[in-house]
């Protein structure tokens, strides 16, 4: 007879992928987020974020950028272990635990030119990640 059990295992989360896709994208000061912004491909902004630092893995460097935008609900955020596996991902509401912003709606990343996120939490919250029971 097979059964199947939830398991609880601890886990050590290295990364998160940020990966939202911005509603004003273009050359006016209204817009969200210019044309050329880094990690910017179309409207998808992605990358890969040091949970401990807030260090972005692909920052190209050299220009400090600020991204605020509101997301509306969208976009997947995925943890990710240190041997590079998934361990969860949430899509929908950003995760301010975690992902500088409020309300759940809001991304707010003060980006300095060495790609460190100024405004990353000292001790980031992932409760938004998992439910009371896991």
């Amino acid at each position: 007879m097979k059964a199947r059990m939830k398991v609880t295992k601890e886990v050590e989360i290295e990364k998160i992928i940020i990966a939202i896709n911005v509603r004003y994208v273009g050359d006016d000061e209204d817009d969200d987020v210019p044309r050329n912004f880094p990690l910017l491909n179309g409207s998808l902004w992605k990358a890969t974020v040091m949970v401990d630092s807030g260090q972005i893995e692909e920052w190209p460097g050299g220009e400090a950028r600020n991204l605020f935008c509101k997301v509306c609900d969208s976009g997947a955020y995925t943890l990710i272990d240190g041997d590079g596996e998934i361990v969860v991902q949430r899509e929908g509401y950003v995760p301010n635990g975690i992902v500088p912003g409020k309300y759940g709606d809001y991304v707010d990343l003060k980006i300095n030119s060495d790609g460190v996120i100024e405004n990353w939490p000292t001790h980031p919250d992932l409760s938004d990640f998992f439910d009371d029971g896991e």
